[in-house]
């Protein structure tokens, strides 16, 4: 996005969404808010490969003869910072609660060197080279602050007044945190009582968590370096604050400076409605696809590798899951009408595994971001099984609100798994 892209989690009630630095109102997610004119016309970076010379062929996928699952759209690389060897800097604050305060502390030790890291993020690399990827992290050390936390702290959109990054600039001085450098991300972990407030949104209401990055001056002086953030409210207890802390590390990890320079985003307009990260493409808001890791609920990331070969693009797939989901035909990503026309396509169906018949149904997501609905879909029929093929057709029966009318097609039988990339436009 043009804007600053704000890693957050946000809450609706309490849903999650972690960001990394920009939650307008609509749509109030973790990367959400109006797209810029490139991201809305459908532009791509070019294919990239990953470390195992796995293709993403991003928006171009959809276009292609493919099977199913190997139209799939995947984030693309738009030549951005990465972490690829993070240093978790754990910062907690004195009085807080202490068992929590040593497992928020192991958990910066230890979680990025897991097996569910490495799921989540060595795929991606840096490119076109192909080097370095994202290897295991380490624990960057703890600070638990002396001094009480602040009541309020203030982050902005263009960063002009943040007494967030005021903040970590005179621990920084004062020689609390470790100096600043390219893989180091401080993530500060607020206790009950301390209110951040983003622009017009304020944390466990509007956001759960964000990550960001600022330029700081290491102590004495020296070159300035741009260095990440992560600021993790206190809005629930520990599986909360760790799902929004894991989230906030792949996301990091992935698009280390998403206000300066983009690193791995999905581009595609449909899936990238509400956030356009690793972590948000696995959220809100349509459950949020969680696991276990080293006894700590981590968030799944996203995977292209897993998606285009016909799994759970959220990872790691547990052994028992039997993904499921239905693709529009090549070349239907995407389609243009005009206020009262209709067009009918077919939807096919695959499965990574033998399973029964699922529902199927779609979704003009307007009404969840306050917005009218335009759009009607039927299916000629509303069960579906692998290897079968549905007709949908969508009717546009009145003008967007923007010039593009994204949905959502749902498949449901137990779980329930989505296609966000087949989007309406007005002609």
């Amino acid at each position: 996005m043009a804007r600053r892209a704000m890693g957050c989690w946000a809450l609706a009630p309490l849903w999650l969404f972690a960001c990394s630095g920009d939650d307008t109102a609509a749509p109030t997610d973790q990367d959400g808010g109006a797209l810029d004119a490139s991201v809305m016309d459908g532009a791509d970076a070019s294919p990239i490969v990953t470390a195992d010379a796995y293709v993403d062929a991003g928006f171009d996928a959809s276009l292609q003869p493919l099977k199913p699952y190997e139209r799939f759209v995947g984030i693309d690389y738009l030549g951005g910072a990465l972490l690829t060897s993070i240093k978790v800097v754990t910062i907690t604050f004195q009085g807080d609660d202490a068992n929590l305060v040593a497992r928020l502390q192991t958990f910066g030790d230890k979680i990025t060197s897991t097996p569910w890291w490495s799921d989540s993020t060595s795929e991606y690399c840096v490119m076109p080279k192909g080097f370095p990827c994202i290897g295991p992290g380490t624990g960057g050390g703890h600070v638990v602050i002396t001094t009480p936390a602040p009541s309020l702290l203030i982050d902005t959109d263009n960063g002009s007044g943040s007494t967030v990054v005021q903040f970590i600039q005179d621990h920084i001085d004062n020689g609390d945190f470790p100096p600043p450098d390219d893989q180091t991300i401080y993530q500060i972990y607020f206790p009950g009582g301390t209110a951040i407030k983003f622009d017009n949104s304020t944390s466990c209401s509007s956001f759960g968590a964000y990550h960001y990055s600022a330029t700081f001056t290491p102590k004495g002086g020296g070159k300035p370096v741009e260095a990440a953030y992560a600021i993790e409210p206190r809005c629930s207890g520990e599986s909360y604050t760790t799902f929004a802390a894991s989230h906030e590390l792949i996301e990091a990890a992935t698009d280390a400076h998403p206000g300066k320079d983009r690193g791995y985003v999905m581009q595609d307009y449909g899936w990238l409605y509400f956030g356009d990260e690793d972590g948000d493409l696995c959220d809100y808001p349509f459950g949020f696809v969680e696991m276990t890791e080293s006894t700590f609920n981590v968030q799944r990331g996203w995977s292209n590798k897993s998606a285009r070969l016909g799994h759970d693009p959220c990872v790691t797939q547990p052994k028992s899951e039997i993904y499921f989901n239905v693709a529009p035909e090549a070349g239907k990503q995407e389609v243009y009408l005009g206020v009262g026309e209709s067009v009918t396509f077919d939807v096919q169906a695959y499965a990574d595994g033998v399973t029964g018949a699922w529902d199927l149904s779609a979704e003009d997501i307007s009404s969840r971001i306050g917005e009218n609905p335009t759009l009607s879909f039927s299916f000629d029929k509303t069960t579906i099984k692998a290897n079968q093929t549905a007709q949908l057709t969508i009717k546009l029966n009145g003008k967007p609100s923007q010039a593009v009318a994204p949905y959502v097609i749902h498949s449901v039988g137990g779980a329930g798994h989505h296609w966000w990339g087949a989007t309406v436009r007005l002609k």
